[in-house]
């Protein structure tokens, strides 16, 4: 009986092949986890590796996708992507632990199930360590034949072997070790968990105390009263609004608050089942069990409460980055303004109001400098400059000082005055396009000039801008710079592709979003001008970026009325044989074996598609304009009680901004958006929506006001 109770230490390696795990089937995840059918998932997948671009295959391949988005395409390629490197992660970690010779089923299990990147990194993140842990010495100290045992929840009687080079106690302690890092590690619990906490569980937050707040410098101290609402607050983690989960983690981050996910007896019972029903045993566990467990979910619960504040803050980036992406396009579909002389502003105190007088062409014909505090030398600048450039429109910038200083210009001047949002103009002056532009420029004669142009033509001016710095959202610089402007350049990209831009006015940096081109190929295209045609333009491209790019370009000085269209020379044989014969997309059944003939993939989508491309030829798609209002003489000054019409900029989950031309936008509340209960302010109101609104309060500190669209 006791030879029985021993265990044999073989400290031998054996030999064994390194396990290689199988690939997952990519085009049945994906299509399973967006609802696509398989063959279009492939389809997507194929042409990416063909080097197809996004908005190529969004619109040239259609009939093979059957008419999937870019944003369809796009998410089928993130989570392709996403699914390949958890793979290569797994794989990476089975690896590691093969490596060092201590794989076992339950980690390979484990890592197995993982589901998320996270998941496998707290698995391996232990064996990665070059320290211990106690749980790897105590296996190597060969005590998990006495975890095993202890599983069972039942007597047991520990090796003799063991007994004879430790004591019972020492053997026990390190053996709940392996069984709280088996605990901590297990996909399974740690599923559970994460779902009962999203489900059922609150978030925390406190204010820190006195002494921990009087370490903060005075500039974060005085933030401490704007999150007031959040000193005490305890929500329910499926309830939380991404903008609450935004407030938590900034103040949080300056130190104001302590946040934490509610931990309770309930949900520590809940797992402890969970994982009897694992081992197969019944509740209550033996004490060495126990407090084992005690410990493995004690860890579990602070590994897990961090992936679950990473899910939140990735929730509320997502639906910040929603608003910023459509906002953005507004923006960028803005109607150009060609053809007029600006005069361009910059406001400001000490440095002065920066100008300049940009000609009909865009081209910065002079520069000058006024200063507010010098009322009457700078009035008398400004007749000057009005009477001799004679400008068609003075173009404001919406920084601090705007309002002084269109009151000073309609003092003078009944000409119409324009304020644009400067976001980003300051970050452009001194960026690398700004320095190829205007070599012998300063930065502040380039942000003025970068103002002027977009009031002209917001597409090709703030392609220039780095996307992050364009302030047409909120809580920009609280969010991940990587992601913002990954998911930002996409919008980017849609607009300058779905617009059709002049090959032969685009700027270099415009014609880089076109699809297929890439920095090199749009320098090339633009010292290259003037073109002829799209076949004279295909001359300085490869056949494959050409192919990519043909039909985002526009050539108006073509003989080949298509070249002005969407319509991509591949399709030209196609389209003229549908003119010349009167063919209409409900003609395509007993035309199919012509039109075959003249395109392979042709559908009635196509033949719809061409129709709409031609009958659209010279059409601008740019059609935004609302917000360019000019402003009223005498609007600038608003009080408490005024109803006017303004533009909405930004829609998010606890209201409207509304663009009042000055330098803060005003806020509708959700409360205050209609006369009735309102859930989703997206519902109700969209960006660019002309709307009636009464200022209900204006706050003379922060320059906030508050506004209402009820009643009206």
């Amino acid at each position: 009986m006791a030879e029985e109770n021993t265990i044999e230490e073989n400290s031998t390696e054996e030999e064994f092949e390194w396990t290689v795990l199988e690939l997952p089937n990519y085009i049945d995840i994906v299509s399973k986890w967006l609802d696509f059918k398989t063959f279009q998932v492939e389809t997507v997948l194929d042409l990416i590796a063909e080097w197809a671009t996004v908005p190529f295959i969004a619109r040239y391949r259609k009939e093979r996708t059957w008419n999937l988005d870019e944003d369809n395409i796009r998410a089928i390629i993130e989570l392709r992507d996403k699914t390949e490197k958890l793979h290569k992660a797994k794989q990476t970690a089975v690896n590691g632990i093969e490596s060092m010779w201590k794989m076992t089923d339950e980690l390979m299990a484990n890592i197995l199930k993982a589901k998320t990147l996270k998941e496998v990194e707290e698995i391996y993140k232990p064996y990665k360590s070059k320290k211990k842990t106690k749980a790897m010495i105590a296996i190597e100290k060969w005590f998990q034949v006495v975890a095993d045992l202890i599983k069972k929840n039942r007597e047991y009687e520990i090796p003799t072997n063991l007994l004879e080079k430790y004591s019972k106690e020492e053997i026990v302690e390190w053996a709940k070790y392996i069984i709280a890092a088996e605990i901590s590690a297990n996909a399974d619990l740690r599923a559970d968990l994460i779902e009962t906490l999203q489900k059922y569980w609150n978030i925390v937050s406190k204010i820190k105390t006195e002494k921990s707040l009087e370490k903060l410098n005075d500039k974060d101290k005085g933030q401490i009263s704007k999150f007031d609402i959040y000193a005490d607050f305890n929500q329910r983690i499926s309830y939380l609004k991404p903008y609450q989960i935004l407030a938590l983690n900034r103040w949080e981050s300056l130190k104001i608050l302590s946040i934490k996910i509610e931990k309770s007896e309930k949900t520590y019972e809940g797992l402890q089942f969970h994982y009897a029903r694992l081992l197969k045993i019944r509740v209550p566990f033996i004490d060495e069990l126990e407090e084992a467990f005690k410990d493995g979910y004690d860890t579990l619960f602070k590994s897990v409460e961090t992936e679950l504040r990473g899910i939140l803050s990735e929730l509320w980036e997502d639906d910040a980055i929603e608003t910023f992406k459509q906002n953005l396009a507004a923006l960028l579909m803005t109607k150009p303004e060609y053809g007029k002389k600006i005069l361009a502003i910059d406001p400001g105190y000490k440095a002065g109001c920066k100008m300049a007088i940009l000609d009909e062409l865009w081209n910065p014909l002079s520069f000058d400098k006024i200063f507010l505090h010098q009322k009457d030398s700078s009035i008398a600048k400004l007749k000057l400059i009005l009477s001799k450039e004679k400008p068609s429109v003075v173009v404001v910038g919406n920084g601090t000082w705007v309002n002084e200083t269109v009151e000073m210009l309609q003092s003078i001047s009944d000409i119409d005055i324009y304020i644009v949002n400067e976001s980003g103009a300051s970050v452009y002056s001194a960026w690398k396009t700004a320095k190829e532009e205007f070599p012998d420029l300063d930065s502040l004669d380039r942000g003025t000039v970068s103002i002027g142009r977009r009031f002209i033509d917001p597409l090709s001016e703030l392609v220039k801008v780095p996307v992050w710095s364009i302030w047409v959202g909120m809580y920009q610089h609280d969010m991940p710079e990587k992601k913002l402007e990954e998911k930002l350049s996409n919008v980017v990209e849609d607009v300058v592709n779905e617009v059709g831009i002049n090959v032969n006015t685009a700027s270099s940096y415009v014609l880089n979003h076109i699809s297929g081109i890439d920095k090199r190929s749009a320098k090339k295209i633009y010292n290259h001008r003037p073109y002829k045609s799209r076949e004279h333009l295909r001359k300085q491209l490869s056949d494959k970026v050409y192919e990519q790019a043909a039909g985002f370009l526009r050539v108006p000085e073509s003989d080949e009325k298509l070249d002005n269209t969407d319509i991509h020379p591949e399709q030209y044989e196609l389209a003229k044989y549908m003119l010349e014969n009167n063919i209409w997309p409900s003609d395509f059944e007993k035309n199919k074996d012509v039109l075959v003939k003249l395109y392979p993939d042709v559908a009635v989508s196509t033949l719809e598609f061409i129709v709409d491309a031609y009958e659209s030829i010279w059409e601008e798609k740019r059609v935004n304009s609302t917000h360019k209002k000019a402003i009223k003489k005498g609007s600038v000054e608003i009080k408490e009680g005024d109803i006017v019409e303004w533009v909405i900029r930004n829609v998010v989950a606890f209201g409207a901004f509304v663009d009042i031309w000055m330098k803060n936008d005003g806020l509708v509340h959700v409360s205050q958006i209609a006369d009735k209960f309102v859930s989703d302010p997206k519902d109700f109101v969209e960006v660019w929506q002309t709307v009636k609104v009464k200022v209900t309060g204006i706050d003379e500190k922060t320059g906030k006001i508050q506004l209402t669209m009820k009643g009206l």
